[in-house]
C-alpha cells in the first residue's frame, strides 16, 4: 500500500511538497507581521528615522508628528466615549425591555 513512498522520486516529490508548504506558511506569517507594524496607533516608533541636513524641516516634521499624535489620541478618546455612550444606551434599553417584560408577565 505504501510502497510508492519508498520510491526515491516519490519520496523526493513529497519532501519538496512539504518544503513548499512550510515556505508558504513562513512567508504568510512574515507578511502579516510586516503589515501589523503599520497600523494606526502604534506610536512614533513606526516612523522611519530620516534625519536630513535641513534643521528647519526637521523642526517642522517633529512638530507635525507631535500634533498628529495628539490629534490621534484625542480621536481615540472621542471614539472611546462614543463606544461607552453606545454601550450605556444599549444597556439602558436592555434594562427597560427587561423591566417591561417582567411587569407584563406578572
Amino acid at each position: 500500500m505504501f510502497h510508492h513512498f519508498f520510491h526515491p522520486l516519490a519520496f523526493f516529490m513529497h519532501a519538496v511538497g512539504i518544503a513548499l508548504v512550510v515556505v508558504a506558511v513562513v512567508m504568510f506569517l512574515m507578511a502579516r507581521r510586516g503589515f501589523a507594524g503599520h497600523r494606526c496607533g502604534r506610536g512614533r516608533e513606526t516612523y522611519p528615522r530620516r534625519d536630513t541636513d535641513n534643521s528647519a524641516f526637521e523642526d517642522y516634521r517633529r512638530a507635525t508628528l507631535t500634533r498628529l499624535e495628539k490629534e490621534a489620541e484625542e480621536f481615540r478618546s472621542y471614539l472611546d466615549g462614543l463606544r461607552r455612550a453606545a454601550d450605556a444606551s444599549a444597556f439602558q434599553a436592555f434594562l427597560r425591555a427587561r423591566k417591561s417584560g417582567e411587569s407584563s408577565a406578572s
